[in-house]
């Protein structure tokens, strides 16, 4: 019975990709035709209209992504693909792919590091989604006209390294703390961003399946602090081979 269901969820989540992600990513393409003009000119107004309807568009397609792949890490149907990743390079990667998100409340980021160089073993794709699932909800709880403050750093051990995304952000009670990376919830009032929930819960599967961990802290003078601990290379046990 229960491999019967397991095959039944098999076949909903693989229509579901399929029927609602092709079209999907059919509406983003011919949007962008429109945006680049190929079909013709477009005026101002034109292009705000189309802009939004993009933007309506790839929001449904990262959702229907962050289904998906919460739905494999659930039933362990994954493989990482793991390579030797730079993190430096990767935060700047994850920023750059939602900088607008920051623009339009005015948020700065600022980048610290105490190395030039922090290699972890990593699937970059997987972590970068993660990463990104995180930065996307620290611009929507960040106060606007903020800073963002990402520092990256070394264990003394050098066995791991940190990341922390440090800004300014309504305070977050203990209970909201403890549940927000539980499927399906969200530490938001508001309903609008209910789909936060499953994105923070599938960027704590993809560290936890990295052996890494990430927690939340929340002080009463609004700051937030998200933590990220990774596993990373110790190259010093290397210098002298």
């Amino acid at each position: 019975m229960e491999t019967i269901a397991k095959r039944q969820r098999d076949t909903y989540i693989s229509t579901l990709n399929h029927d609602l992600k092709i079209p999907t990513i059919a509406q983003i393409r011919a949007l962008e035709l429109l945006l680049d003009e190929s079909m013709g000119s477009i005026n101002s107004a034109q292009k705000e209209i189309i802009n939004s309807t993009l933007d309506s568009c790839r929001y449904m397609y990262e959702m229907l992504s962050t289904i998906t792949s919460t739905y494999k890490y659930e039933n362990n149907d994954f493989v990482l693909d793991i390579e030797k990743v730079e993190v430096l390079d990767l935060m700047y990667a994850c920023f750059a792919g939602v900088s607008k998100n920051f623009e339009d409340k005015n948020v700065k980021v600022i980048l610290r590091s105490r190395e030039m160089f922090y290699n972890i073993f990593a699937d970059k794709t997987q972590l970068q989604k993660a990463f990104d699932n995180l930065i996307n909800f620290c611009a929507s709880s960040a106060y606007e006209n903020t800073i963002v403050i990402c520092e990256v750093k070394k264990s003394r051990d050098r066995e791991s390294v940190f990341v922390s995304l440090v800004f300014e952000s309504p305070y977050m009670s203990f209970e909201k703390l403890q549940n927000m990376f539980n499927m399906y919830s969200t530490p938001s009032e508001k309903m609008d961003k209910v789909g936060s929930g499953l994105s923070l819960y599938l960027a704590k599967q993809i560290i936890e399946a990295h052996n890494g961990e990430v927690s939340v802290e929340s002080n009463e003078k609004n700051f937030s602090t998200y933590n990220i601990k990774l596993p990373c290379i110790n190259e010093c046990k290397f210098s002298d081979i």
